[in-house]
């Protein structure tokens, strides 16, 4: 009787809360991760100072990193703003510029039988690639921010629903206990993969992007790009994207710089993205998630690839956690299984030589 009674109040829940489903499961991730540090709290003050001051250290994690990121930035997001909505206006065409650059370039190279047709092709592919590309981006973007009230109801949602999820952690875990009939040690040894894998994803997709962005914009300050926090901060956005990530802003950056003359500002900003800015990708961020999450580099790439398709930028936590879980859930599932599986059969004793015997 007590499971259907934890089963509908679950259901209830469940009801209520079902229009914020990204936002309640971040907060149960944000709360699986921090909850050993609330519990450090509640030895410290055993009653309802310990959840103030976890909501207040919550709030200040968030406020702390926008203020810094709207003084740094603000002065040049308009500028970088207005540039985008250019771009969206004109859908998304080439500068005018960079085409007479590429037919100028056609010329030079007419005496070459077909190069003409060849690059006026490549011209018209690139502009339908980088159109396609800074139309997603930039959509994406915008849908993303939304409005101001919807930004900040999500925050109180986040905010409400982690401190919820710390201060009653011990009836989330007998309701979990009693619905599902788990031993108590394996559902320890659930809770500390997803907590690996929650610590794996916030060092590779928060605080690598985060450097990334930065060395972007620093990238971008040395090459003389306008409004470069503007531009690290649109690769902050996209840096967690496997495979192409920053990519996506730096390489029109580069095209930009060459089409405009400066070319060994475009060709060092090449160099500075592919071997700095990447390298940190490549070297970073598979160490982290791999400590996190035990699994194949190319498992956890295809669980973000599919988890940002399937539930959008949530996915980028959605997937690893999927994958953490499914693996620990095999392992013990093996567990369960192996006292029921016969022994391994021992190996057969080497056959004598033939001369074996004689020579006795």
């Amino acid at each position: 009787m007590s499971r259907i009674f934890y089963a509908l109040a679950a259901l209830a829940w469940v009801l209520l809360l079902f229009p914020y489903p990204a936002t309640l499961f971040i907060a149960g991730c944000f709360a699986c991760f921090s909850y050993p540090a609330y519990a450090r709290l509640v030895m410290r003050w055993p009653d309802l100072r310990a959840v103030v001051v976890y909501v207040v250290s919550l709030i200040g994690m968030i406020i702390v990193p926008v203020s810094l990121l709207i003084v740094l930035v603000t002065p040049q997001a308009r500028a970088g703003y207005n540039m985008l909505q250019r771009l969206k206006t004109a859908h998304f065409q080439l500068p005018q510029t960079w085409l007479d650059s590429l037919d100028k370039l056609g010329e030079s190279l007419s005496f070459i039988p077909g190069l003409d047709s060849w690059l006026r092709d490549l011209g018209n592919n690139i502009e339908q690639t980088l159109g396609e590309g800074v139309r997603t981006l930039v959509s994406g973007g915008f849908g993303f921010l939304g409005g101001t009230m919807t930004v900040l109801w999500t925050l109180f949602l986040f905010v409400t629903f982690s401190a919820l999820g710390v201060a009653y952690a011990a009836h989330f875990r007998t309701m979990a206990l009693a619905l599902t009939r788990l031993p108590d040690d394996m559902l320890n040894r659930f809770i500390q993969a997803i907590r690996a894998a929650l610590r794996g994803v916030i060092m590779g997709i928060v605080l690598v992007p985060l450097a990334q962005g930065i060395l972007c914009g620093i990238g971008f300050h040395v090459a003389g790009v306008a409004q470069p926090a503007f531009w690290g901060l649109l690769a902050t956005c996209v840096a967690p994207i496997p495979v192409i990530g920053t990519a996506i802003v730096w390489v029109p950056l580069c095209i930009a710089l060459w089409f405009s003359g400066s070319i060994a500002a475009a060709v060092g900003l090449a160099i500075w993205g592919a071997v700095a800015v990447a390298g940190v990708d490549n070297v970073l961020r598979p160490l982290f998630l791999q400590r996190g999450i035990n699994a194949p580099l190319f498992v956890l790439v295809l669980a973000i690839l599919c988890g940002l398709s399937t539930f959008g930028p949530v996915g980028l936590v959605v997937g690893p956690v999927l994958v953490a879980f499914s693996l620990q859930a095999i392992r013990e599932a093996n567990n369960l299984l192996a006292p029921s599986l016969p022994p391994p059969s021992p190996p057969p004793p080497p056959s004598p030589s033939p001369g074996a015997g004689a020579g006795a």
